[in-house]
């Protein structure tokens, strides 16, 4: 059955040549740390590359309409690091040169949808399907461009490239965001459009419960915000419940549910 997700991403293609202008939208700000270029920058759609200081560099290109996404994210030496994509009835993530697999029912993440933030659906592992190598993530987290996830994730936050804005990049920023919390990475916030959404009130309990962001470490460019998010909230319930690796590769799922 041809995947859903080759023709989405092909329509987003067509459409950027059919406008004659494939060039990214203005970034409303920039702190100066981005080392970002963009191909392809819409709502639905962001490709392009990250260079840290050090000069190492990757390649994304993640596309989301509905319930349907893609996500590939490789070196620029050829190396893939993830793939993601959706078919008629599955979500299928291929890791590291796609020595590994994980598939994932539409129909469970609908029912974990329908029942909230800690429904039983949520809790049955058997859901995930794996094949190949399990020693690949531990393998995949050891790489420096892994490292280097989170930095990307905040500099396209700090050129307004936010969940929010950008559906597109939520499961990017949601694996990021993951690699960080896996390696111990603290970064410097970045400033919300309105002060008052910095931190809500009543604010989020239990360790930053809920809170986008590693621990009570906010990541405002995910949901726009330091408040609870719903689909944060089952992305700590997963963590909490599970090791690293688990909740690393559930993230990109977490991000169908939106903020």
């Amino acid at each position: 059955m041809k995947n859903t997700l080759l023709v989405l991403v092909s329509t987003f293609a067509f459409a950027a040549c059919a406008t004659n202008d494939p060039k990214p939208q203005p970034a409303p700000s920039s702190d100066g740390n981005e080392g970002v270029t963009l191909k392809v920058a819409t709502p639905e759609r962001l490709t392009g590359t990250y260079v840290d200081a050090t000069g190492l560099s990757l390649e994304f290109d993640t596309a989301r309409s509905g319930d349907n996404f893609y996500l590939h994210l490789a070196t620029t030496s050829g190396h893939e690091l993830i793939h993601a994509e959706t078919t008629a009835t599955t979500y299928v993530f291929r890791y590291l040169d796609r020595r590994l697999t994980l598939e994932v029912d539409k129909a469970w993440v609908a029912q974990v949808e329908a029942e909230g933030d800690d429904g039983p659906a949520m809790q049955d592992t058997s859901a995930m399907h794996w094949t190949g190598d399990m020693t690949v993530l531990d393998e995949m987290i050891a790489m420096p461009e892994i490292r280097a996830l989170p930095w990307m994730s905040r500099a396209l936050g700090s050129l307004g490239y936010t969940g929010k804005q950008y559906p597109a990049s939520l499961a990017m920023h949601k694996m990021a965001r993951q690699s960080a919390e896996a390696l111990g990475i603290d970064l410097p916030p970045l400033a919300v459009q309105s002060p008052d959404a910095e931190y809500c009130s009543p604010p989020t309990a239990n360790e930053c419960y809920g809170m986008c962001g590693n621990g009570c470490n906010c990541w405002s460019w995910v949901c726009g915000d330091c408040c609870y998010h719903s689909g944060c909230a089952k992305h700590d319930s997963w963590c909490r419940s599970g090791q690293w690796w688990y909740c690393y590769n559930i993230t990109a799922v977490v991000a169908l549910f939106g903020c």
